[in-house]
């Protein structure tokens, strides 16, 4: 079992999901989000990289959707009492801001990269923390969810933000 906040974690993802319709072909020089295709392959990240942020290679999860999501890829790795997930969707940074599910914005810059950290979901202290940056290849998220069986109170933005340095240099611009 992943984690007790990871249902309201994938409602938020799967909210986003609903709110835009598929886009064919290639993006718009006006600013169209990439199609499915196109966007960044969040399982292709170095294992050098995994081990640095504290996740476990071998617990990769290939399929954290457990059904295919039109606008979505996903990856997502064990990282002690806690689960590192990388996301890369055709939602804006804008869509990301109206979800319902997410909230607590702030602006964040990891090296040298400006996104955006929320929280997900409603449960107070927060289990799940995520980062959103835009790129050339989609809107790529960084979560941290707390494990079910956790006993840690270590809250999950600290552990987000603790792996994003190591995950920053494979985003695409």
């Amino acid at each position: 079992m992943r984690l007790v906040g990871f249902a309201a974690g994938m409602c938020a993802v799967l909210a986003l999901a609903g709110c835009s319709d598929a886009v064919d072909g290639q993006p718009e020089a006006s600013g169209a989000p990439p199609a499915k295709e196109q966007l960044f392959d969040p399982c292709t990240v170095p294992d050098s990289v995994l081990i640095a942020a504290g996740a476990d290679p071998a617990s990769k999860d290939d399929n954290p959707f457990s059904v295919p999501r039109a606008d979505w890829k996903g990856c997502g790795w064990r990282a002690g009492e806690f689960f590192i997930d990388l996301f890369s969707t055709t939602n804006t940074m804008d869509e990301f801001r109206d979800n319902r599910l997410l909230h607590d914005f702030q602006d964040v810059a990891i090296e040298d990269r400006k996104g955006v950290q929320y929280l997900i979901g409603e449960t107070s202290p927060p289990e799940e923390c995520g980062l959103a940056f835009e790129s050339s290849r989609g809107t790529i998220t960084l979560q941290s969810s707390r494990a079910s069986s956790s006993k840690s109170t270590t809250d999950p933005c600290v552990v987000v933000n603790n792996a994003a340095p190591h995950f920053i240099a494979t985003f695409p611009k």
